[in-house]
């Protein structure tokens, strides 16, 4: 319980309705924007949530002095390490993730509800603490050898790092920072995992950080506070700010990522994944820009398939875009990495391929392409014991040997691939043939 609670105060109040405000919309935006972690975000949000109330609800004395103060140890406990969770999304493997922390959180529970009851006892504070170490030995070479990892020293140091000082502060039965440097440890833990997890350009992320590190040190310092009445009233003033920087924290990394997500949308096919129409003339006009400052060539590639519109029309719309993310995977394998692979709309995909050799001859980079094309495509899917294939029609054409111009590149792209859907054959670099 923080510094110089003592018994329940109206005045916390404001702190409950502006917690529950800020939950109700958390819980609302992810119903709206699904987004990966922000349930366990909720969770975690929800147990310091229910901290507050038993803050609300605690009496230095009486039937609500004891289960009060368990109910809180408790919830700030559970509440770090489902945030610890979810801040480990992506940098490790979720399972063994859960199994490390509820391995070594359930030995934590016993210390917090030890010291929440009021037990005073040296040795039951030295058993719980040597269970801990063990189980904290243990795991993580039972979990590195799971997932074949040839280190587990550093997380052998973590363990170290909670359980020696909680087995010190017993022994010199300073048992008020067993409970808190526990909890210490575990948000200082949370900070250091969401620096880490969370993207580095993000508002977000220095508020949840922050707040993650405040909170730490809040746990840290409380027994000097306790030790020091003269600081209470200031204690008592910042013990509820690290809980709304980390909940608009979360808010704010949740807009955030819906704002990618929406320029993401804006800029890609939302079948295949490929850049779209508008991300792929962006693309261009840079890969040319390039192209005229290093004095370097560019193809760009039109494909369009033949035989789609027949698979989609008799074989339904859906394995139709299968047909056509199967297509995207394939091309898109290739590409090489600094090439941009698009799709215009329907049927039709293009490439733009950059710092072309300059010393080879035109027709050998069509060929080229041309063959890459038509590999990738030979490929086929398989749907329902069926093997579903199209061809397609390819046209190239290339800066600066058939033009310098980006619209006549495109148009020339354009139109030798239909001439060659039509089967007609068209001179390679013959601009003038077109009408340009």
């Amino acid at each position: 319980m923080p510094p110089g609670c003592c018994e329940m105060n109206i005045q916390l109040l404001p702190d409950l309705a502006a917690m529950a405000t800020l939950l109700t919309i958390l819980y609302f935006l992810r119903r709206r924007h699904l987004q990966e972690g922000v349930g366990l975000w909720i969770v975690g949000l929800v147990f310091i949530f229910l901290e507050a109330i038993a803050h609300f609800l605690y009496m230095p004395s009486g039937p609500r002095h004891l289960p009060m103060h368990v109910v809180a140890l408790d919830s700030y406990l559970a509440a770090g390490a489902i945030f610890l969770l979810a801040a480990a999304r992506g940098l490790f493997p979720q399972r063994l993730t859960l199994i490390y922390l509820l391995v070594n959180t359930a030995p934590l529970a016993a210390i917090e509800t030890i010291y929440g009851l009021d037990l005073r006892n040296r040795a039951l504070y030295h058993l719980v603490a040597a269970c801990g170490l063990a189980l904290g030995l243990v795991t993580p070479f039972f979990l590195c050898s799971t997932v074949r990892l040839r280190k587990a020293w550093w997380l052998v140091l973590v363990q170290a790092a909670i359980w020696i000082p909680v087995w010190s502060f017993a022994s010199n039965q300073m048992f008020r920072d067993t409970a808190y440097y526990s909890l210490f440890v575990m948000y200082l833990t949370a900070a250091v995992v969401f620096q880490l997890s969370l993207p580095k350009k993000s508002l977000g992320k220095i508020s949840i950080v922050a707040g993650f590190t405040l909170w730490s040190l809040v746990f840290l310092a409380h027994s000097w506070v306790s030790n020091n009445p003269q600081y209470v009233g200031v204690a008592a003033a910042v013990w509820d700010w690290q809980k709304f920087l980390v909940t608009i924290g979360m808010l704010l990394v949740m807009l955030e990522r819906q704002v990618s997500c929406n320029e993401w949308n804006a800029l890609h096919d939302q079948l295949t994944g490929l850049p779209n129409r508008r991300l792929f003339e962006d693309r261009l006009e840079q890969a040319l820009e390039h192209s005229r400052r290093n004095g370097t060539r560019t193809a760009l590639t039109m494909i369009d398939l033949n035989g789609f519109k027949s698979i989609n029309d008799q074989q339904g719309h859906d394995t139709g875009d299968r047909l056509l993310e199967h297509i995207a995977n394939n091309l898109r394998h290739a590409v090489r990495s600094p090439d941009t692979l698009a799709r215009l709309g329907g049927d039709e995909f293009i490439i733009i391929a950059t710092d072309l050799p300059s010393e080879m001859p035109a027709s050998l980079l069509v060929e080229a392409s041309t063959a890459r094309v038509r590999d990738a495509l030979k490929k086929p899917l398989q749907v329902g014991g069926r093997s579903l294939s199209v061809s397609g029609s390819v046209g190239v054409a290339i800066f600066p040997d058939d033009t310098t111009d980006e619209v006549l590149l495109r148009r020339l792209a354009d139109q030798r691939m239909y001439q060659q859907k039509r089967q007609i054959p068209l001179p390679l670099g013959d601009a003038a043939s077109l009408g340009f």
